[in-house]
């Protein structure tokens, strides 16, 4: 293996001696402010209002799908034959609205 240069040997000497460095604590209420900016809302911004529109209507689709699937599984349960498939709306109305 090739030697080291002295220099960086004394480097790695002065690196093992050195003491450990404790970790500080954060400021008093930094949790706090850190809290208050997580909930604050979005600024008025075009950016920010895309954001919202794009979030809300990721949430929308997710809800949309899942209701779906539960429908698409209770009308799978329900059918006697794996041919008998009937549309979702018989289901709908006879099930879930009285």
């Amino acid at each position: 293996m090739n030697r080291l240069t002295p220099e960086l040997e004394r480097l790695i000497v002065w690196a093992r001696q050195a003491p450990e460095l404790r970790p500080k604590a954060p400021p008093a209420g930094f949790a706090v402010r850190v809290a208050r900016c997580w909930c604050a809302p979005s600024p008025n911004s075009l950016i920010g209002i895309w954001q919202e529109a794009i979030w809300g209507s990721a949430w929308a689709a997710a809800a949309v799908i899942v209701l779906g699937l539960a429908l698409l599984g209770a009308q799978k349960l329900k059918t006697s034959s794996s041919y008998d498939v009937s549309p979702a709306f018989q289901l709908v109305s006879t099930e879930l609205v009285p």
